[in-house]
């Protein structure tokens, strides 16, 4: 009885002996990908906030709402941007290593935590790209803003600020509408709101326009309508006349 327990005992390490051997060159593998991740982040974030700085990235940042969500102080912007790239590439090269892990052992747990993470990862280059559009629309909309608030136009009209927060609101609005609708967001409520708001405008234009020429039309009626009297009495005694010759 003893030597078979011996033997099953024995018998057992040895498996997992050979089991953990087995996995060492996973575990190395997997060791040097988080390495090699981690390295490539830190040499990235220099890089990213370098470049950031070149292109007055901060400048345009803070005229746009996004402003404050940064810290204050020089280059604080492109330094957030560069961290940010750094630990999105240590996390890709983390999830990586969990890849490989899954692969050599086919562990269904593990294999499920990286299926997780692929699928949140693959929602990072969309979220990316819709923030990328808001700061873009932002900025183009504030240049707008100050185009139209400076305009001839505007000054002739009399209220500036107003056309120019009426742009700033409507330009704001679909910058937001395409930015979320390029990070995946169903933005149909959104468009619903914006139809019926685009109704409700063009009907309070309709009223105003109809208002305008209906309240000019009765001032224009009131100095005219004794000289259109006279002329009608005029064409009317000459009608009178004309007949009573024949």
């Amino acid at each position: 009885m003893q030597p078979l327990l011996a033997n099953a005992i024995r018998t057992t390490l040895e498996g997992h002996i050979v089991d953990f051997v087995d996995l060492v060159p996973t575990l190395i593998a997997a060791a040097i990908i988080v390495y090699v991740g981690v390295v490539a982040g830190r040499k990235l974030q220099p890089v990213i906030s370098d470049l950031g700085r070149r292109v007055e990235l901060d400048e345009t940042v803070r005229e746009t709402p996004f402003g404050a969500f940064f810290p204050s102080g020089s280059g604080a912007v492109s330094r957030s941007f560069g961290v940010l790239l750094n630990y999105y590439v240590v996390a890709v090269a983390v999830f990586a290593a969990v890849e490989w892990v899954a692969m050599r052992t086919g562990t269904t747990t593990t294999w499920f935590v990286s299926t997780w993470a692929h699928d949140l990862l693959s929602y990072v280059p969309p979220i990316l790209l819709g923030i990328f559009v808001l700061f873009v629309g932002f900025f183009l909309a504030n240049w707008a803003t100050e185009q139209v608030s400076k305009s001839p136009v505007a000054e002739r009209l009399g209220s500036p600020s107003l056309l120019a927060g009426a742009t700033k609101a409507s330009l704001y609005f679909v910058v937001l509408v395409i930015g979320l609708d390029t990070m995946g967001v169903d933005v149909t409520i959104l468009h619903t709101f914006a139809q019926a708001f685009a109704y409700a405008v063009g009907l309070a234009v309709a009223l105003a326009v109809g208002i305008a020429f209906g309240w000019g039309g009765k001032d224009y009626v009131a100095e005219n309508i004794d000289g259109w009297l006279d002329r009608s009495r005029t064409v009317a005694s000459d009608s009178a006349a004309i007949t009573g010759d024949d």
